[in-house]
């Protein structure tokens, strides 16, 4: 028997992934639709339609969320007080949460009888000390939940779970959102985005961190906080420096075609993912393992090149021919760089099967009653 089925439902930006798998932590089905804008259920009606098509009845649905703000810092069951509780945190993540709850809202209304579990993405940083999570403002600001949150969390999980001997280990998560997170002993020591994820490294539409003025200065000159929202999350980054285009591969091919804009925009981007990762042995006292992971990071080549070309006094040493997902370094070389496939789902159906353990042991394989699960 293949045991309870759970679907995690994984919302971005961009798209919403979902993937079905077994007791046994098998994928038994995965599909990606573009991120609904006006139908926000759409996407949810598609799963499930393709899921019926696959012959697969879900036992329990897990969802990531982007942010648990100060208090949620573990997968929970979600009932009606979370989602209003999550409501309350829009405006800490409004490029995202949004989306989550309307995910949420539309799973649970097509799955009413199963369990639903959020796994929150900043939960893997609840280990950062005071020093890496307060932000250097007021205390009464501070009181407000504002600090450092840090957010890829699932997708550094997956890497903490599956590659063996990080040690003290820098995971560059290089996808629509950009991070790195120093990692010492499994556990989260620091990382770049903070208190939502448009801070830290530049992204494809993101800016990154900048100068605070820099948004004074607009704001003196009339841009409203919709407008700026607009800049900083949908029009800067990769896309902002290059003239809008935010598909890595056709940077990269424009700036070896001798496109200045692309090929500066690329430099700016990758010399932030170095200096990053360099800073962060500051934390670690060294490093053993360099990671990347997320589209860009397994993808491009290039980008991992100019990246680890700039840490080469830290003992990085790639071999550009070597196969992907898996170990890239050089012979000998001190430190280890791998590439990993990103797998947020697996890690979420870990947590969710982790949480309702008491129950799903009871479940008779992929089918469910109509008051829930079935014993």
């Amino acid at each position: 028997m293949r045991g309870a089925v759970i679907l995690s439902v994984n919302p971005g930006s961009r798209s919403l992934k979902a993937a079905a798998h077994d007791g046994s932590g098998a994928r038994l089905w995965a599909h990606q639709v573009p991120r609904p804008t006006t139908e926000p259920g759409s996407a949810v009606a598609e799963i499930a339609r393709r899921l019926a098509s696959a012959g697969l009845t879900v036992s329990a649905v897990a969802h990531r969320v982007v942010h648990g703000g100060p208090v949620h810092v573990a997968p929970e069951r979600i009932d009606d007080e979370l989602v209003a509780d999550l409501r309350q945190l829009v405006d800490f993540a409004p490029l995202h949460l949004p989306g989550d709850l309307d995910s949420i809202e539309a799973a649970r209304s097509r799955w009413p009888d199963v369990p639903h579990v959020a796994c929150f993405d900043t939960a893997f940083h609840a280990t950062l000390a005071p020093a890496a999570h307060r932000l250097p403002v007021p205390a009464g600001i501070a009181a407000m939940g504002v600090r450092r949150y840090g957010f890829h969390g699932l997708s550094v999980q997956h890497v903490v779970d599956t590659v063996s001997g990080l040690g003290r280990a820098a995971v560059a998560h290089l996808g629509g959102g950009c991070s790195v997170t120093a990692v010492a002993g499994g556990r989260s020591v620091q990382t770049s985005m903070s208190f939502s994820p448009t801070g830290g490294l530049p992204s494809v539409s993101r800016s990154g961190d900048l100068d605070p003025e820099v948004l004074l200065f607009l704001v003196d000159r009339g841009w409203t906080t919709a407008e700026l929202r607009g800049l900083v999350d949908r029009s800067s980054g990769l896309a902002g420096m290059s003239g809008g285009l935010t598909d890595v591969a056709e940077l990269t091919d424009r700036a070896a075609a001798g496109d200045l804009e692309c090929r500066l925009a690329l430099e700016v981007f990758t010399t932030a993912v170095a200096t990053t990762v360099a800073g962060y042995t500051a934390l670690l006292g060294g490093l053993d393992t360099l990671v990347f992971t997320g589209g860009i990071g397994e993808h491009s080549a290039p980008v991992r090149e100019a990246v680890t070309s700039r840490l080469r006094h830290l003992g990085v040493d790639i071999d550009p021919t070597a196969p992907v997902p898996g170990n890239i370094s050089r012979p000998g070389v001190p430190v280890r760089t791998v590439v990993v496939t990103a797998d947020e789902e697996q890690v979420m159906d870990r947590s969710a099967r982790e949480l309702l353990a008491p129950a799903l042991s009871t479940t008779v394989p992929g089918t469910v009653s109509q008051g829930g699960l079935r014993s």
